[in-house]
């Protein structure tokens, strides 16, 4: 039986994060990792890249200054988005690893139970090791990106402390239709995407008190927004569906429940009026023979103009099904809510000594590095306090 001040699930951002922080304070840590290897997760994010902060996220210098005096961890901004200045995200995983190496890593450690008992926490892996510690840091992740091992392990060691859930789902992913879209496939164009629901349900309504975690740090006077929600920039479209950032960050809002019908709508000249459109499509086609043609891409502008459609520039609408899943989902939506940590510390109001951060949380914020921001804000905070308190 291995005892320890500190003891962390997960060896991703926040975890990682954590253990650097606790190790600061003097303490015994270790960190138990499912796979055979730490940070799988940052190396594949932003492309490579590691998009790990933004500047308008919340305390977003504070996690960037504490980054690179504990790791070393030079940063870059580009149109707001913060990167190491290497522009790798090796670069992050390795220092976050290097700051940890006073750390016990165990790495192939599933773990399968935790609890309390007084002062003392005690984990089982799958593998039948024990763990004891003074602190207990949830850092499990969500569900997204299964392929790095992100399976949602830590919901039921959190419920396991009676915390609640609220469901995970898949978010930061492309939108599917049910419509063929061979002919748009690989079409890139500037438009608003708005997201309606078709239900009839508005705000205010038992159904979108699902959303109320998602203002700013979960504000308990936060109002969810009434829909259509809209996001501008560039769309992508793939053979079944929609993608780019735009649609990424709606499908954060994406609930399929009984009763409930999405569509997703995009206008592509959100700058003119219907008015002012329809004059510049008669002045083109009177002068050039062509309306549309060359304000668009040419596949799109074809697809538009095809007779039967029933589509226009300012309202191409589908019907949404879902999104492509956890595979491809760069965030969870949903988890332990945050009205059951403090929020500063992170620390559990059902459970002292254990905290929970990261992903596992009911937090996501848009495309653009905010969810990492919130992975190493939470990390840090919760390593911080645990070492202190033992």
């Amino acid at each position: 039986m291995a005892e320890y001040d500190v003891l962390i699930i997960g060896a991703g951002a926040s975890g990682l994060a954590a253990a650097a922080a606790a190790l600061k304070q003097g303490r015994r840590v270790a960190i138990l990792e499912r796979n055979d290897e730490p940070a799988r997760k940052i190396r594949a994010t932003g492309n490579g890249r590691c998009n790990y902060s933004n500047v308008d996220a919340p305390k977003s210098a504070e996690v960037v200054d504490r980054l690179r005096r504990l790791a070393g961890i030079e940063p870059a901004v580009e149109e707001g988005r913060i990167y190491p200045r290497s522009f790798e995200a090796s670069t992050v995983a390795e220092a976050l690893a290097a700051a940890c190496s006073g750390a016990d890593l165990i790495l192939n450690a599933r773990a399968v139970s935790a609890q309390k008992d007084g002062d003392v926490f005690t984990v089982k892996t799958e593998d039948g090791r024990t763990f004891v510690s003074r602190a207990l840091i949830l850092a499990c992740g969500g569900k997204a990106g299964i392929q790095y091992g992100c399976t949602g392990d830590g919901y039921k060691l959190a419920e396991s402390f009676g915390h609640s859930m609220e469901k995970p789902i898949p978010a930061l992913d492309a939108m599917v239709c049910p419509e063929d879209l061979e002919a748009l496939h690989g079409v890139r164009a500037q438009a608003r995407a708005s997201l309606n629901m078709e239900s009839g349900i508005g705000c205010g309504s038992e159904f979108c008190s699902i959303y109320a975690s998602k203002g700013p740090e979960g504000r308990s006077d936060y109002q969810p927004p009434a829909f259509p929600v809209s996001e501008q920039g560039e769309v992508q479209f793939t053979r079944n569906g929609i993608s780019g950032i735009p649609v990424m960050d709606l499908s954060r809002y994406l609930r399929l429940m009984p009763g409930t019908v999405y569509t997703l709508s995009l206008d592509f000249f959100p700058e003119l009026s219907d008015e002012e459109l329809e004059r510049l499509l008669d002045e083109r086609e009177r002068r050039f023979g062509s309306g549309i043609k060359g304000l668009l891409p040419e596949k799109l502008a074809e697809y538009i103009e095809e007779p039967g459609k029933g589509r226009w520039a300012k309202d191409l609408c589908f019907i949404i099904t879902g999104t492509r899943g956890w595979k491809n989902a760069q965030a969870t939506c949903g988890g332990v809510p945050l009205s059951e940590v403090d929020p500063d510390s992170f620390e559990s109001a059902l459970c002292k000594g254990l905290y929970i951060t990261g992903e596992l949380l009911d937090y996501d914020g848009p495309c653009g590095g905010y969810n990492l921001n919130w992975a190493f804000r939470s990390g840090l905070a919760a390593g911080n306090c645990a070492g202190k308190d033992c």
